[in-house]
């Protein structure tokens, strides 16, 4: 199917709004390391990887099949890290899954989540949303699905790793035009899964 111009540019719009809307609390990477603290840890890490910057460590797992950047493809989408699936038709709908650390507004992430279908729904009137059953082992979570019937598909978890930190984690997982698949949604709960705030204080990771 193909899309004449104006058709194109309500898509990029409404997926913009989507973006600000589902990351409205203020986004985390200030300073995010480029460097060997956002490459893979040793092979008996069972995170695998540790994503650092000014004021913030933590740690996530990279879904079999899939690739993480955490360097110039995650600052174009405005996340910490996104997630690329190496299979082809997955790339064929542009899925991906991408980690937001934002400063918190609130405790409860149910209370971020409404204000998001709230605004969403005074923008785009026909969205659907219907309540997503992922759930951290640890972590308050929230998570809802954002779509237009074989048009967009938006996965979005909020979880709050604790009152003793001043962040709250976005997830979110994007698909054009067809629900996710199993192992897509499996991929989604894995990464939401292996979150783990670590450190609001970098210091304490380096070596002494």
């Amino acid at each position: 199917m193909e899309y004449t111009a104006a058709e194109t540019i309500v898509k990029l719009v409404r997926a913009a709004v989507l973006l600000v809307l589902i990351t409205s609390l203020t986004f985390y990477a200030s300073g995010q390391n480029k460097g060997v603290q956002n490459a893979h840890a040793a092979a008996n890490d069972v995170h695998g990887l540790i994503i650092s910057g000014q004021g913030f460590v933590f740690l996530a797992s990279e879904p079999e099949g899939w690739d993480t950047d955490t360097g110039k493809a995650a600052r174009e989408y405005g996340v910490n890290a996104i997630f690329f699936p190496r299979a082809q038709l997955s790339r064929s709908h542009h899925v991906t899954i991408r980690v937001r650390l934002n400063q918190k507004t609130t405790e409860d992430p149910n209370e971020d989540m409404r204000g998001d279908v709230d605004g969403y729904k005074k923008q785009y009137p026909s969205t659907e949303f219907a309540d997503l059953d992922f759930k951290h082992p640890k972590y308050k979570t929230c998570a809802k699905l954002f779509y237009t019937q074989d048009d967009f598909y938006e996965y979005v978890a909020y979880l709050n790793p604790g009152p003793q930190y001043k962040f709250m984690f976005s997830v979110a997982l994007s698909k054009e035009k067809r629900a996710a698949t199993r192992e897509e949604l499996a991929a989604f709960s894995h990464v939401l899964r292996s979150l783990q705030f670590v450190s609001e204080d970098v210091q304490e990771m380096r070596p002494r």
